[in-house]
């Protein structure tokens, strides 16, 4: 039996015309298939071109459950789950604190302030993937710094859905390589979108209906990454990747002057 309470994601789906509705499965056709060739993350491919058709916030919830689906099998992978979990406590404890924060934040904010928002954590991850920094975090600052930056990932993530970006340069900073880096970075993405849906339900602006709606969202992103599969080999990764954070930079910028002029 198909959920029926009418939540905030809901009920703008449901006002919305078979135009923007194909718009948005297009959307997250498109995030997937680039996730297939560069594995960037599809939130910030699917971002920019959501918030042109619905606001932030839904955009938000939208893409929070194939982030969780698509991270779930990697997790848990290779067993040590409690193990790793411990390893990265500071993480993990940023990131929940975040989200709380983040959510009240993005719930607060005017439709146009949270497309400004958005917008420039947008161009922040983009500048950060494009600059890709590197540095060795000494042992007595991998905790702090863990927590702090999962905490900004948190705010990235509830505001704009990006929080890959800041956990990348945290866990290569702290030495995680490898299957071991793919597992914390999945553990961390996981326990931080629980959160955020658990701030969105807790305040009551997601119900039954918007959770099952962004687990379908799922479906087309993994079409597109089936669809795009036999493309990886063929083109450059690496031109590709650049392309692709030049289309979310200049994205971004539009989600910021279109703010603006509100």
């Amino acid at each position: 039996m198909f959920p029926t309470a009418q939540g905030m994601l809901s009920s703008t789906l449901h006002a919305m015309d078979p135009y923007a509705l194909a718009g948005i499965v297009a959307a997250l056709l498109v995030g997937g298939m680039v996730k297939g060739i560069v594995s960037i993350g599809v939130p910030l491919v699917a971002m920019p071109i959501l918030s042109q058709m619905m606001p932030v916030k839904q955009a938000v919830l939208l893409l929070s459950m194939p982030v969780i689906l698509g991270n779930i099998p990697q997790a848990l992978e290779g067993g040590e789950t409690l193990a790793t979990a411990r390893r990265i406590l500071a993480p993990l404890v940023g990131t929940v604190l975040g989200n709380i924060v983040g959510v009240s934040i993005l719930i607060s904010l005017e439709p146009h302030h949270a497309q400004a928002a958005a917008g420039a954590l947008l161009a922040l991850a983009a500048a950060l993937l494009l600059a890709s920094p590197r540095f060795t975090l000494a042992p007595g600052w991998v905790k702090p710094v863990g927590f702090v930056l999962g905490f900004g990932a948190a705010l990235m993530e509830s505001i704009a859905s990006i929080p890959g970006p800041l956990l990348a340069i945290y866990l290569i900073s702290s030495g995680a390589r490898g299957k071991a880096f793919t597992k914390q970075m999945a553990m961390i993405l996981v326990v931080s979108i629980v959160t955020l849906l658990l701030a969105f339900k807790s305040g009551a602006h997601a119900s039954s209906a918007d959770l099952f709606i962004s687990a379908a969202a799922s479906v087309p992103v993994i079409a597109g990454m089936l669809i795009a599969r036999p493309l990886r080999d063929k083109l450059p990764p690496h031109a590709f990747r650049i392309i692709v954070l030049m289309f979310v930079l200049g994205a971004a910028g539009q989600m910021i002057r279109k703010a603006m002029g509100a």
